[in-house]
């Protein structure tokens, strides 16, 4: 089944790899989520992407830290390689990437990314039961 990701942050993945995608649960009570406020600053809106091809995962500051980015552009902020543990997780699933474009947005001075996928079925069990590549949070 084909499916297109549309993210927030840039995340050049090739065509041809294979990625693991992690979707988080909106925990919103049911009035806000009907609200005028789509909660785009919220982690359910952006799944997180492991290119387990290469080993290198894409987030946004927001699935590692809540509030704000915390820092500039002169001071490298010290992020962690995975997700907050408090994210609730919606579910996992393996794709295979078929098509990839970055986007610069001018006003916003980021970058966004599109990928079309084909999803090939749930995350990979480990021996362990938890997901491959994934550990508990």
């Amino acid at each position: 089944m084909e499916a297109t990701l549309t993210l927030n942050y840039p995340a050049p993945i090739p065509a041809g790899h294979e990625i693991e995608v992690t979707e988080f649960a909106d925990t919103r009570p049911e009035k806000k989520r009907n609200s005028w406020n789509p909660a785009w600053d919220q982690p359910f809106r952006h799944p997180v992407i492991l290119d387990v091809t290469t080993n290198i995962r894409y987030m946004n500051h927001m699935h590692v830290r809540r509030g704000d980015n915390g820092g500039n552009s002169f001071v490298p902020n010290d992020y962690p390689l995975e997700p907050r543990t408090d994210l609730p997780v919606k579910r996992v699933y393996r794709a295979r990437v078929k098509e990839c474009a970055i986007v610069m947005v001018e006003g916003l001075d980021h970058q966004h990314t599109k990928l079309v996928v084909d999803v090939i079925g749930p995350a990979a069990p480990s021996a362990s039961g938890e997901p491959e590549d994934r550990r508990p949070y």
